[in-house]
């Protein structure tokens, strides 16, 4: 299609399977994606289902609080997608041009007296680059981003007012605070985390009042609550956070609050529940602003189609994803998607495909040492040898799984349920429905590093 094209021809059925599929160069792929974005009904029919679940309106959600033109929703993923795409090309020619990163120590260090005005400008800028580091580092190293929210913390409590006053000072040690308990409880200590988050909250009482403040350290605290499976109390914060965004009219993180939501309903395992959830998030969120949100979205959204019997519109949802996120999708998240993959092929009765790339994601998980990711696949795997009647291929998987959390020396919530699908092979009571459960119950015992869905 050349620029003439975009409004008055539709790309043919075999350039719209190109484009899912990522096999068009960016230039061939851009005309296509503007006349999808478009609004094009007739090229949304011809990529039905996945338009049947991203163009569904659901009624269970609240109203926005603005008015829609009708167009906000056509096809929002390839909005999301494209936009995120744009950010991650751009992120990494500014990580290029970037210099290292300044000595965390020269944060904290101690200033002459003449420049104490200066200084405290630019200890403020510092701790709020520390605070933004804390949540880069989120994904990739949340040991330094312990060391690096204490940092932020202690560099907030040296802080002068500014001219801004006090209440904004207060604030910002708020966020430094929230910034700490997060990182407690990306590494389990979800105690420490609650009582750090708690300090957060009771110090934010003291500030601005700034009602975004008071939503995130809500949100930060729906999370903790979720990995400690307190789903109700969690739930109930996501509604606070979505009531307190709706009436700032930040249209992203309304977006947000509402995919946070569906995080929590899929934990808890109401993943039919969270699926529109999910969907109206991802119409509705600026995907620059948090490019990682929407592919953690839309994994969530693959995986709860999946669990729901929908697997048609999982396979054009993960098709369409591929064709985004090849080029920046880190390793861990590559190996979730050959494993969804896998659940889609077995869930569309393609047991050979399957089983290929269900070994594929094992021996990945198995080279990476997460023991949690091999007990999953190891419990599909078996629900495709029960269903085939290979079930003398059983008990070595499950064996060798039980093994791998052994030799890690951790989680014997999950080694106990592994006993009892092994108990109940042994005599001859394995059923599809037992793997099920088990496979839940693993799950939703992990915690933040080996969270499937994180």
């Amino acid at each position: 299609m050349d620029e003439g094209d975009r409004r008055g021809h539709h790309p043919s059925p075999a350039e719209l399977d190109r484009f899912l599929l990522g096999e068009m160069s960016p230039r061939q792929a851009a005309p296509v994606l503007a006349h999808l974005i478009h609004g094009c009904t007739e090229c949304q029919r011809k990529l039905e289902p996945l338009a049947s679940v991203m163009l569904g309106a659901p009624s269970q959600l609240p109203e926005p609080s603005s008015e829609l033109s009708g167009n906000e929703y056509d096809f929002p993923l390839f909005k999301a997608f494209a936009s995120a795409r744009r950010y991650a090309s751009a992120q990494a020619v500014e990580g290029r041009r970037a210099t290292a990163a300044p000595a965390l120590k020269e944060a904290v260090a101690p200033r002459p007296p003449a420049l104490e005005a200066d200084a405290t400008e630019r200890d403020w800028a510092r701790c709020e680059w520390l605070i933004e580091r804390c949540r880069a580092l989120r994904y990739t190293d949340p040991e330094s981003m312990v060391l690096t929210a204490r940092l932020a913390v202690t560099l907030s409590e040296r802080l002068s007012p500014r001219s801004s006053g006090r209440a904004a000072l207060i604030d910002l040690q708020a966020y430094a605070l929230a910034e700490l308990g997060n990182s407690q409880r990306i590494v389990d200590d979800f105690a420490t985390a609650e009582d750090t988050l708690s300090a957060a909250v009771d110090r934010a009482g003291r500030g601005t009042g700034d009602p975004r403040l008071l939503a995130y350290l809500m949100d930060l605290t729906a999370s903790l609550y979720t990995d400690q499976r307190r789903y109700d109390e969690a739930l109930r914060l996501r509604d606070a956070v979505y009531a307190i965004y709706a009436k700032t009219g930040d249209r992203h993180l309304e977006g947000s609050a509402l995919i946070s939501k569906g995080f929590s309903l899929i934990n808890a395992l109401r993943a039919e529940e969270g699926i529109p959830f999910l969907t109206q998030g991802l119409a509705m969120i600026d995907a620059a602003r948090d490019p990682r949100l929407v592919m953690t979205g839309v994994l969530n959204l693959i995986w709860s189609l999946v669990e729901c019997g929908k697997a048609n519109q999982a396979r054009s949802l993960f098709r369409l994803s591929q064709a985004f996120f090849s080029a920046q999708i880190e390793r861990i998240d590559a190996l979730k998607c050959v494993w969804l993959e896998g659940r889609i092929a077995a869930a569309l009765g393609e047991e050979e495909r399957a089983e290929q790339l269900f070994h594929e994601a094992l021996a990945s998980y198995e080279e990476v040492g997460l023991p949690a990711y091999v007990a999953l696949v190891s419990i599909d795997l078996a629900i495709l040898y029960l269903r085939a009647g290979r079930n003398a291929e059983i008990a070595p998987l499950i064996e060798g799984t039980i093994g791998a959390f052994r030799s890690f020396g951790f989680q014997r919530e999950v080694i106990g349920t592994l006993l009892v699908v092994h108990e109940a092979l042994k005599k001859s009571q394995l059923t599809e429905a037992l793997l099920r459960t088990a496979g839940a119950e693993i799950l939703s015992s992990q915690r933040y590093k080996e969270r499937i869905l994180a």
